[in-house]
């Protein structure tokens, strides 16, 4: 029912900070997301921050287990590397590095149903853990290569 939302104007960087109540309800928690996007647009950073409504301590009381879930398009390919980063890449496009710092992200199966074909099989990035543990996690995609051209900056 309260979806506050802020607005971030910074020198070379733009985006909001969002919060919703819709898990309060069933699971006592607030979901905040914080997205900000580089003027070059090769960085666009994450949080996701889950708390107790009037700011209390989470509790341990094993309805504090989140999943923040990153569905990826069927036509993106999703690679987990030996050091278990993540590399989205577009045929023929861009690629971007997908990090948290807090959690180590999963590869997960997935279904789109957005196409005008019918559902298609995809698969998602999953950052699960326990919200009385790990309060907010940080996230970001970069961008790694442009159109087959690599990004130096």
């Amino acid at each position: 029912q309260h979806v506050p939302c802020t607005r971030i104007d910074q020198k070379g960087v733009h985006g909001f900070v969002a919060r919703h109540d819709g898990y309060a309800a069933r699971f006592g928690l607030l979901h905040e997301r914080e997205l900000t996007l580089t003027d070059n647009g090769n960085l666009l950073a994450g949080r996701d921050r889950f708390q107790r409504p009037g700011g209390g301590a989470l509790r341990d009381n094993g309805r504090d287990f989140v999943t923040v879930r990153f569905h990826i398009h069927p036509d993106i390919s999703l690679l987990q590397d030996e050091h278990d980063r993540l590399t989205l890449a577009a045929a023929q496009g861009d690629s971007w590095t997908f990090t948290c710092a807090e959690v180590l992200p999963q590869i997960e199966e997935s279904i789109y149903f957005a196409g005008l074909g019918g559902p298609r099989r995809s698969r998602q990035i999953v950052l699960a853990f326990k919200a009385s543990e790990i309060a907010e996690v940080h996230w970001q995609l970069t961008r790694t290569d442009i159109a087959g051209r690599l990004e130096n900056n």
